[in-house]
């Protein structure tokens, strides 16, 4: 794979995972209630959900900044003049 293809998939990937972590910090636990069926709804605890999407989030944030190293890295190996 040539540096400048694993620079983009990086960077695609590292963007992808902070806008889903941002997502699942916001909405994660209204997004599950609202799937769950109808009658669970009643039992779902709306604070229990909220911390189980901080985790959630804090993986996809850990996930999303190893991707934007991987970014940088390979950004400095497609920049390097030598390989050309």
């Amino acid at each position: 794979m040539k540096p400048i293809a694993a620079v983009r998939i990086c960077w695609l990937f590292c963007v992808l995972l902070f806008v889903a972590a941002a997502v699942g910090l916001r909405w994660g636990a209204q997004l599950s209630i609202a799937l769950m069926p109808q009658a669970q709804r009643v039992y779902a605890d709306p604070a229990l959900l909220h911390g189980m999407w901080i985790n959630r989030s804090i993986l996809l944030l850990v996930l999303s900044a190893i991707c934007g190293v991987l970014g940088i890295y390979f950004s400095l190996q497609a920049s390097d003049v030598r390989q050309r």
